[in-house]
């Protein structure tokens, strides 16, 4: 490695030393993509800009950040991927063309605080029919419980995707207006972890 490397690397090694999340009042600077106002980011999303795919690379970045220093936290997006927040940023932010992006963002990930994975996961690899997706082992048995509480799932929840989790789920999906597939889509999983039994 030579000397302007070392140079390079300064900043991150220094980044690694933050002990805290904001000062002593809850208050922290925002910096990048969070300082855009949602009419910005509903004008990009519509083009699908370069400047889009940044702000959600930036998502993906504060989500990252969030996990490292939300105590007792692995994951705050067990099952929501940032195409999911991105969809919802943009509903959030076409009614409050004002708002920054960054808070918005953050009130998002505080509300699926209590779904967060708390300690590493295996990921499940889930196929059905031409569909695949990987989901948490905990997010599994999570939704596995969820669909016992509305009686459609009548096994101990144990985090396996099997035939009985594809039926119970096919029949929530029906029951619910949903794309009935038996598949763990984006909208299914929104729509069963945040809504009660």
């Amino acid at each position: 490695m030579n000397r302007y490397s070392c140079i390079a690397l300064l900043p991150f090694l220094a980044m690694t030393s933050l002990a805290d999340a904001a000062d002593y009042q809850g208050r922290y600077a925002i910096h990048g993509a969070g300082l855009l106002k949602c009419e910005v980011f509903v004008q990009e999303k519509g083009k699908l800009s370069p400047a889009y795919m940044m702000i959600g690379g930036w998502m993906d970045g504060y989500i990252t950040a969030v996990n490292k220093l939300e105590k007792d936290t692995y994951d705050m997006t067990a099952y929501a991927s940032t195409e999911l927040l991105s969809i919802l940023l943009d509903r959030h932010c076409k009614d409050n063309p004002n708002d920054l992006l960054a808070p918005v963002l953050d009130a998002m990930l505080m509300k699926l605080r209590k779904d967060r994975i708390k300690t590493a996961s295996p990921l499940v690899v889930i196929r059905v029919g031409d569909f695949q997706t990987q989901l948490y082992r905990k997010t599994v048995k999570d939704l596995q419980t969820r669909l016992a509480a509305r009686n459609l799932y009548d096994q101990k929840p144990s985090g396996a995707w099997d035939a009985g989790t594809q039926q119970a789920l096919t029949a929530y999906q029906k029951a619910n207006a949903l794309n009935t597939t038996g598949f763990p889509d984006q909208k299914t999983l929104w729509h069963l972890f945040r809504s009660a039994p």
